[in-house]
């Protein structure tokens, strides 16, 4: 399995059990019940549950809150339990306003001391600020292996539409994916599409049609 491979399933297994998460709420702000509905910090609080869980059945220590060496604080890290090393470093922000310091801490992150692999989910943000982090992405992640989880809308209510990059070993890859409330206001997901090799996509290029291989 390539890294490219690994990213991928990684997404696969977050849109696949996103159902399993339990995030429940409205289609608008309306009829948000307080009593019942999750909140930001509930659906964060899940999402890093369901990565750390996930890394330890793959046999790593899974941490959350843990500075490295250069006092860099991850939310959810991975740490190979024989090397110690990090493995895999996550960040995760449900709210727009704080998405480019999480993907600031991803992209300055050094390739040699660096985990291997970077994971962002980003709860929700306009179309355009979802530009601005493609570029900075193209413009610094330099070689770095990157996964990004993107919930994209007008607003966090309407911020149905998944989009992922992964960005690996000098290629880049796509997919998309929707977000529906079942009958009892549990959000499920599922992929539009499969994944497209998208050279040039970051610089605003459309990605190409699907590729041979390609989950």
């Amino acid at each position: 399995m390539t890294s490219s491979d690994f990213l991928k399933r990684l997404c696969e297994g977050y849109v696949r059990s996103y159902r399993t998460l339990n995030i429940r709420g409205p289609r608008n702000h309306r009829e948000f019940n307080p009593l019942t509905d999750s909140r930001a910090a509930d659906t964060t609080h899940r999402e890093l549950n369901f990565f750390g869980q996930l890394g330890e059945m793959l046999g790593f220590v899974a941490r959350r809150e843990v500075a490295r060496r250069d006092r860099t604080r991850w939310d959810l890290s991975w740490v190979d339990i024989e090397s110690e090393e990090l493995f895999l470093c996550m960040e995760s922000e449900t709210f727009e306003d704080r998405a480019d310091d999480a993907m600031d801490k991803l992209l300055r992150t050094g390739r040699s001391k660096g985990p291997r692999y970077l994971v962002g989910v980003l709860g929700w943000l306009k179309e355009d600020h979802f530009a601005k982090v493609k570029r900075a992405i193209f413009d610094r992640l330099r070689g770095r292996s990157l996964l990004l989880l993107a919930w994209v809308g007008p607003d966090m209510y309407h911020a149905t539409k998944l989009e992922v990059i992964v960005a690996c070993e000098g290629n880049i890859y796509t997919r998309r994916a929707r977000a529906e409330p079942d009958k009892d206001k549990y959000w499920y997901v599922r992929f539009v599409g499969g994944w497209q090799k998208a050279t040039g996509y970051l610089r605003g290029r459309p990605p190409s049609p699907q590729t041979n291989g390609a989950k």
